[in-house]
């Protein structure tokens, strides 16, 4: 009896052991099913993230005024969005580009400056505007927004240049019918930060034709 007894409790044991690994085999299939399911439901999740609306260049500043023309929603695979996606931009204040940027791309934080590093060291800013024809000297190079510039004064008298304003940033620049410049063309009107104190001599000698402009390099 005894050794019936015995034969039957390792049979039972062997039995509860067959089901439990059963049941542990099947809670990890059920895991694993349920992850790839979430996986595959993820493929058609679908989220809404800003892409440029045409190509940016380099430099350009978009604020609540133009943020319409340069920005666009678009709807991707959640899988497809990219780390820092800009999925509420904040253009009231101003972003500028930090390089250029193709048509489609889908913005990243990372891909803007901020109003407060471009006019960084600044007091007062002001946004002022020049034409390249009121340059007494033709500019070297191609100006675009984005660029640094140093603005200089011709003495009268002794017919040097004087530096009136340094690191001049140019937040847009536009062609002759007053379109913001979109591809890598030359602009041939200007809009700069400079601050309030420097803006009536600045104008002074535009209107003398006395102004001339470097671009920094880097």
């Amino acid at each position: 009896m005894k050794k019936d007894n015995n034969r039957k409790n390792e049979t039972v044991k062997v039995k509860l052991g067959i089901f439990t690994a059963a049941l542990i085999t099947a809670a990890g299939v059920f895991a694993v099913m349920t992850y790839l399911q979430r996986q595959a439901l993820s493929d058609f999740e679908k989220k809404e993230v800003y892409a440029a609306a045409c190509f940016i260049p380099k430099g350009t500043v978009i604020d609540a005024s133009n943020a319409g023309d340069y920005l666009v929603l678009k709807s991707v695979d959640a899988g497809s969005v990219p780390e820092g996606a800009v999925f509420h931009p904040e253009p009231a204040d101003g972003l500028s580009t930090l390089y250029d940027i193709s048509r489609g791309t889908l913005l990243t934080e990372t891909m803007f400056t901020s109003f407060e590093e471009m006019i960084s060291g600044m007091e007062d800013p002001v946004i002022a505007g020049f034409k390249a024809d009121d340059l007494s000297k033709a500019v070297s190079g191609i100006l675009r927004s984005g660029d640094r510039i140093d603005i200089y004064c011709v003495d009268p008298e002794t017919g040097k240049g004087e530096l009136l304003c340094e690191n001049i940033y140019i937040v847009s620049g536009y062609d002759g019918y007053g379109n913001v410049i979109s591809d890598t063309g030359p602009a041939v009107m200007f809009n700069i930060y400079l601050e309030s104190e420097d803006a009536p001599v600045f104008y002074e000698s535009l209107a003398s034709g006395s102004l001339y402009v470097v671009r920094r390099c880097g």
